[in-house]
């Protein structure tokens, strides 16, 4: 399968502009640039549409980069359920007692975690316990 070309946009406004001043036809600016001719026809119909402003071709399609437009919006809850720890700007990152503090939050959370996965393989542990009890209460 043949992978889809892709076209500057500075490409893209100089081939409409050559035909728009009248060099050349569209079928010689197509094969001249080995374009086709539905892909002209389509840049020449969005420069028009756009009221020929240079800068059509610039518009960035697709999904952005990211999702959040706004990361002021998210409630901090949600970075410390994640285990992230929300920073200002302002922030040193080098100053030693900065990432002491981060170190000892982070330490903090993972000795948490360690209880919580503690605590749930106990829980497992008696229901298996409880299990086996009953398929030999079962059994008997």
């Amino acid at each position: 399968m043949q992978k889809r070309k892709v076209y500057s946009p500075e490409f893209k406004l100089n081939v409409v502009k050559e035909y728009l001043n009248g060099g050349k036809s569209p079928t010689q600016l197509c094969e001249k640039y080995s374009i086709s001719p539905s892909i002209f026809f389509r840049w020449l119909k969005e420069y028009k549409g756009s009221g020929y402003d240079d800068s059509i071709f610039n518009i960035r399609r697709g999904r952005p980069k990211s999702i959040i437009s706004d990361y002021s919006k998210i409630p901090p809850s949600f970075f410390e359920s994640a285990g992230i720890l929300k920073h200002d700007d302002s922030t040193d990152w080098n100053d030693p007692n900065v990432l002491k503090e981060k170190l000892d939050y982070y330490e903090k959370i993972l000795l948490e975690k360690d209880e919580q996965l503690k605590a749930a393989l106990e829980k497992v542990e008696l229901l298996k316990q409880e299990n086996n009890q009953k398929s030999n209460k079962q059994q008997k």
